[in-house]
């Protein structure tokens, strides 16, 4: 008879084999193709800082349509936290373009000046991909982006993260790629699948889910 501690062991190893199972089985991103004459001249791509939703808004002045997240809490780092995230993991991950990180004050006033011109925002857009000698924009909204109440093995609330990004192609100003991240942090017990996304068997802080949602999207960058 197999002692209690052996019997636990291959429980968790049974446990293991069949997760990694599950993930094998996932579908996994690819890069989304473009067409060919826009991937010819797509070289240099300029990424504007981390937007705030805002309830308010007007569509102005960028198109960025997305359904189905329901925005909530944003703490006050997380502009500042997705905009590193993205300074690291873009370029690692996508190699094949130059980009060119605006900074917030060059930012605001190059929209000031665009939309001194025009309040159009495929016209915006075509302003400042000209003013960088950028041929793509990208563009970044947070919808949430609340932080764990507890530690990484137990925890009161999960961590909460939604965010969107957006590719527009600088010559006409229309959306090349767009890919959205929401996520609420289940046990695995509800979802095993997550296991992938979330790294390790524990509770993880919202720049900890940031930086792995963001991973996942670019894998889909064309």
């Amino acid at each position: 008879m197999l002692s209690l501690k052996k019997s636990n062991f291959l429980g968790w190893l049974f446990l293991l084999i069949i997760i990694s199972g599950f993930i094998s089985c996932a579908p996994q991103e690819k890069p989304q193709p473009l067409p060919p004459r826009i991937s010819e001249t797509l070289k240099t791509i300029v990424v504007i800082p981390f937007d705030y939703y805002c309830p308010t808004e007007t569509p102005l002045p960028f198109d960025c349509p997305v359904k189905g997240i329901i925005p909530g809490t944003i703490e006050p780092e997380a502009k500042e936290i997705m905009n590193q995230l993205l300074r690291r993991e873009l370029p690692k991950l996508v190699n094949k373009y130059n980009f060119i990180f605006l900074k917030q004050t060059d930012f605001e006033t190059l929209l000031e000046e665009a939309l001194n011109t025009s309040k159009n925002p495929q016209e915006v857009i075509r302003f400042i991909a000209n003013k960088t000698g950028a041929q793509g924009v990208l563009y970044g909204k947070i919808f949430r982006f609340k932080e764990r109440k507890g530690l990484s093995w137990s925890v009161e609330e999960p961590a909460s993260v939604a965010f969107t990004l957006v590719l527009y192609y600088g010559e006409t100003g229309t959306i090349l790629w767009q890919m959205e991240f929401d996520e609420t942090q289940k046990p695995l017990s509800e979802n095993m699948l997550n296991l992938s996304l979330y790294g390790k068997i524990k509770w993880l802080k919202a720049e900890e889910l940031a930086e792995r949602g963001l991973q996942k999207i670019l894998k889909s960058f064309p």
